[in-house]
């Protein structure tokens, strides 16, 4: 039987989850909100605290029965933290800069795919 968001421990971490993963796959709503207007109210940094918060993806596998429901989704976690880390190393002067460089495409791509496996997991 496939798994219900019911069936999670702490349903409402995945939703707010799935929204940073719609916010990380759509570069034009990157480009309105952290590139165009740096002091919206959800900047990178929120989405970067909400990650460290939640241990997604440091700990995916720790959040099995928590925030992720199988294996396929701990993967994608994985990958996006792999994508973002190699965002994150280097040197930027800040979001402008992280979004508009090469290593921003592997953000978007492992978010996007995130987004589909989480989705797909639960049947949505």
């Amino acid at each position: 039987m496939r798994p219900r968001d019911s069936d999670l421990q702490t349903p409402w971490i995945r939703t707010q989850l799935i929204d940073w993963l719609v916010k990380l796959s759509d570069r034009s709503w990157q480009e309105e909100n952290w590139v165009a207007h740096p002091s919206s109210s959800s900047r990178f940094d929120d989405a970067l605290d909400f990650f460290d918060d939640s241990g997604v993806l440091d700990e995916p596998r720790g959040r099995l029965g928590y925030v992720l429901v199988d294996e396929a989704e701990v993967a994608a976690m994985a990958a996006l933290n792999s994508a973002l880390d190699s965002v994150l190393t280097k040197d930027s002067s800040g979001d402008e800069e992280r979004i508009h460089s090469q290593e921003w495409g592997g953000v978007v791509k492992a978010a996007n795919e995130a987004l589909r496996t989480l989705r797909s997991s639960l049947g949505e």
